[in-house]
């Protein structure tokens, strides 16, 4: 039983670094599409595709993987409050990933799938909108980025 154990630990630890290493370029993309804002919404779909077809999926699959490491390695939410915490702090970021980010990033790509109408100022600027959008896109990615590792942190340390 115990190798049903490190399998179960091994899918887990594995299927983390698959879902959540993309996470890690999302901030890089932004700035790169800022500077270049005839990408924006090819980085936004891309971002959006990402986080529907690996990211999200992934994390349920870590979390299911979690639960058959606590189950084969006998380990116990109740009276280990690392475990606890690490979870509350998953479902957490799950839940505000899929009722808040997500919502957030399809807005961004449906305010970008148009081409701006022509302005006889200059360069078009950003969509109405778009600005508030992004910077709450930003502050959101930084919160699950911050509580990712929290849950990284707890994971490693075990400190109660």
């Amino acid at each position: 039983m115990a190798w049903l154990g490190t399998l179960f630990l091994f899918l887990h630890i594995g299927g983390a670094i698959v879902a959540f290493g993309p996470t890690i370029a999302f901030p890089f993309l932004a700035a790169r599409a800022a500077k270049e804002p005839a990408h924006g919404n090819f980085v936004l779909r891309t971002t959006e595709w990402l986080t529907e077809k690996v990211v999200e999926p992934g994390a349920v699959f870590v979390f299911l993987m979690g639960v058959g490491v606590i189950l084969t390695r006998g380990h116990n939410p109740f009276q280990e409050g690392w475990l606890a915490l690490a979870i509350i702090l998953f479902v957490i970021t799950l839940g505000f990933s899929y009722g808040v980010q997500l919502p957030v990033l399809r807005k961004m790509v449906a305010l970008t799938s148009q081409p701006p109408p022509p302005s006889a100022e200059g360069p078009p600027g950003p969509p109405p909108g778009f600005v508030e959008l992004s910077g709450r896109a930003a502050r959101g990615g930084q919160f699950m980025s911050l509580m990712l590792f929290a849950i990284l942190f707890l994971m490693v340390a075990k400190p109660f």
